[in-house]
């Protein structure tokens, strides 16, 4: 019962804590509507017209990539290409998003 009684001051830190993390999460949820793009009478999430937009650019730098020699040097190509995708459409929607 004394060792229930040493923990109780950090589950409340906890509780507080995870109360105010779920209250940020939540707090996105309010803005009405998500960021999308009207093509050709379709709505389209922001981050996908960012990923269509994304791959071909990736292809490009990794072509540039590959002609310069720089493409034999990294260390793991997969996770690079896949992980300079992911910057790539994070960026254009950042950027580009509608709100």
């Amino acid at each position: 019962m004394r060792a229930l009684h040493i923990f109780r001051p950090a589950l409340a830190v906890a509780a507080r804590l995870g109360l105010l993390t779920c209250l940020l999460a939540l707090s996105g949820c309010s803005q009405g509507r998500a960021p999308s793009f009207m093509i050709m009478g379709s709505y389209f999430p922001a981050w996908l017209v960012g990923l269509a937009i994304s791959i071909p650019l990736t292809v490009v730098i990794r072509q540039g990539l590959i002609r310069s020699g720089l493409d034999d040097a990294l260390p793991v190509r997969l996770l690079v290409y896949v992980c300079l995708c992911v910057l790539l459409t994070l960026a254009f929607t950042y950027i580009f998003s509608p709100q």
